[in-house]
């Protein structure tokens, strides 16, 4: 659990009430998305197809922030394409406007996480490129040159789980990490939670391969999962999905979603599990990025 210091430099401490994250009784799941870029777009989709959602959002760059604060938007089509989410005051956008309803449940967080025993200052490589920043430094080969280099705030992944309200919410329905090749040290970090999670998808693209020092080896995260009881269920060549076995045998309906790649064949669907204990169905929502 994290110290009033680092809870208040990362923005936690205002969602907090009694020590844990205040949710509003309507939210029945919740969802984690480490890496928003300026747009969040994972997060916007959970919440615009779930509204019973919340969502911890976690992203570590000034630059980021002020762009999901709209702060930049102004002719431009921030959208891209994508439904986005805008904080301060908190929205949600598909197409450059802005849906209808109450304001999205969703708690975002300024830090990076990393696999580290304590919380710690490094230095983070901003690059030119928007979504293409990480913890690690870019090897020769990168395509995008550093635009800065940045201190920022990192914790693990499991002292933020710490203060989710786990009498109530049993588990996290979805952990999706997009960190530029530090992928798998976040999914580490997270610790013994990770067996409370129902989803985990993380950025396994072999088009980063060879563009970060230290990036991690997939067969390595892949064996790692497998370890930890999850099942891969999807890769399309740059995001991978696993389940947790627990829920194996609440899988009812799968929607399929077809990719064939040379690392997980064509077996591919994305589940939805009813779980009749927790009086709760989860769905494994997740962004198609090529088409």
């Amino acid at each position: 659990m994290l110290d009033e210091e680092i809870a208040n430099k990362i923005g936690l401490s205002k969602y907090l009430k009694d020590g844990t994250i205040d949710v509003p009784p309507h939210c029945k799941k919740i969802c984690v998305d480490v890496g928003l870029s300026t747009s969040a777009p994972n997060s916007a989709i959970w919440l615009v197809n779930c509204p019973d959602r919340c969502v911890i959002g976690i992203e570590p760059l000034e630059y980021n922030w002020e762009r999901l604060r709209g702060k930049h938007d102004e002719g431009t089509d921030f959208c891209d394409g994508w439904a986005v989410i805008r904080v301060e005051p908190d929205g949600l956008f598909v197409n450059n406007t802005k849906l209808p309803g109450p304001p999205p449940e969703f708690y975002g967080l300024q830090c990076a996480i990393d696999n580290i025993m304590s919380p710690e200052e490094k230095a983070f490589y901003h690059m030119e490129e928007e979504g293409s920043s990480s913890l690690l430094e870019p090897s020769e080969t990168h395509p995008h040159k550093i635009k800065k280099l940045e201190k920022v705030q990192c914790v693990n992944l499991k002292d933020i789980l710490d203060h989710v309200d786990w009498e109530r919410f049993q588990v996290i329905e979805h952990l999706k990490a997009d960190c530029e090749g530090h992928d798998f040290e976040v999914i580490k970090s997270a610790g013994e939670y990770l067996d409370r999670i129902v989803f985990v998808t993380y950025e396994m693209s072999s088009s980063n391969s060879g563009h970060w020092h230290e990036h991690y080896n997939f067969d390595d995260s892949v064996q790692y999962m497998i370890d930890k009881g999850f099942t891969m269920v999807r890769y399309d060549g740059g995001n991978v999905c696993f389940m947790n076995n627990k829920f194996a045998n609440s899988v009812v309906v799968n929607g399929w979603v077809r990719h064939i790649t040379n690392y997980y064949g064509i077996r591919d669907f994305v589940p939805i599990v009813v779980s009749n204990e927790m009086n709760a169905i989860f769905t494994c929502d997740v962004l198609r990025e090529s088409f």
